[in-house]
């Protein structure tokens, strides 16, 4: 039986409009649409960030089309919730899974992050990650576009709204892992310590060792405070190139060999 607002099953053909991705530089594949909000680095780079567990539950907020997840499946034996309010790109997520033969590990859940405690029930997961609209309601240019402006908008919820729902959903000294943009970085410390999840990891983001950061990426845990560790910046790309800690990031992802 299906909780609530969870998607029931589909086959997994493309639909029109979509083309089929690969993640990193492995064999894992993603679906993706020219018209809606695609991944990026951004979340490779949090899939990267994240120290999963070996096992247990992980769950994703604001999955969008599945692309964390995807990333992480090879890393760790444990199963994944996505969650998201938006239910086109979490058919996609749920297609891209059934394509990866992942559909036994992954559960996809249609909902709004502030209700997704009461959905799926507090203090049940180990790890939780989120790569959550960096806008806030009214500010930037708005997307034309429904499911871009939901995506990068907090149209929806806020990012006090993430911290809540990620620490409800936590066990006790459960973490969660989030990249978000630099100059938001106060936003997030303040959400993440009124929802009592303390930062303990932070690793700045460059493009390029002369340019200024443009992500952030922070884990904290669900239980007392602990030392912020400040982890030594990542840059994108070196030279004529991207850097070989970038490199190094794509060859483990989408479950590269080697």
């Amino acid at each position: 039986m299906r909780s609530p607002g969870e998607l029931p099953p589909s086959a997994a053909p493309l639909k029109p409009g979509e083309r089929l991705d690969r993640l990193g530089l492995g064999r894992r594949v993603i679906i993706q649409r020219d018209d809606a909000f695609r991944f990026g680095i951004d979340a490779v780079l949090l899939a990267a960030f994240a120290r999963v567990p070996s096992e247990g539950e992980i769950v994703d907020l604001g999955a969008g089309n599945g692309a964390v997840p995807l990333l992480l499946a090879d890393r760790t034996g444990a199963r994944f919730t996505l969650v998201d309010i938006q239910p086109e790109l979490l058919d996609m997520a749920r297609r891209s899974a059934e394509l990866n033969g992942l559909q036994d590990r992954f559960r996809f859940v249609l909902s709004d992050v502030r209700e997704a405690a009461d959905v799926l029930g507090a203090d049940r997961f180990d790890y939780a990650t989120s790569n959550p609209p960096y806008l806030r309601r009214g500010g930037g240019t708005p997307s034309p576009n429904a499911i871009r402006h939901i995506a990068r908008h907090e149209t929806t919820a806020t990012i006090d709204d993430f911290a809540r729902a990620a620490a409800r959903l936590l066990k006790p000294r459960g973490r969660t892992a989030w990249v978000y943009r630099p100059e938001r970085l106060a936003d997030l410390f303040s959400a993440l310590q009124k929802a009592r999840l303390h930062p303990v990891r932070l690793r700045w983001v460059h493009p390029r060792p002369e340019a200024r950061a443009v992500l952030v990426l922070v884990e904290a845990v669900k239980g007392p405070a602990a030392p912020l560790a400040v982890e030594p910046p990542l840059f994108v790309a070196e030279g004529d190139g991207y850097s070989e800690a970038m490199m190094a990031i794509y060859r483990m992802s989408g479950g590269a060999d080697g």
